[in-house]
């Protein structure tokens, strides 16, 4: 089951992050803007842009070709684990929340990223 974060932002670019757990879709759909607003907060490291931030701010993975794989769910994991989530209005910060529990709840499997 996808958790929906995306009702009353129709028509606007949505995300969703997923797995597929014994069959079944398992993850979050979200209005691009709350992922905007996640990704945003991600610092470069040593001057440079690495794993999710790198694909964002390149326009590319999930932007070029969707579903996209997450190349490394651990180093996903590790960068949203950065981010001071206080800093996030209520909604994005569950938001994160959820992503960071999906990524740790789902290390070894494929999470896939998906632009509509």
């Amino acid at each position: 089951m996808l958790k929906n974060y995306y009702t009353g932002f129709e028509g606007y670019p949505e995300i969703d992050f997923y797995t597929y757990i014994n069959g079944e879709k398992t993850g979050i759909e979200m209005w691009e803007g709350y992922f905007d607003s996640i990704m945003n907060e991600l610092s470069p490291v040593d001057g440079r842009w690495v794993s999710l931030a790198y694909y964002y701010h390149l326009y590319e993975g999930w932007h070029d070709e969707s579903p996209w794989v997450i190349p490394d769910n651990k180093k996903a994991l590790e960068q949203f684990e950065t981010i001071d989530i206080k800093i996030l209005d209520n909604v994005t910060q569950e938001v994160m929340m959820k992503l960071i529990k999906l990524l740790k709840d789902n290390l070894d499997n494929e999470i896939f990223i998906e632009c509509s």
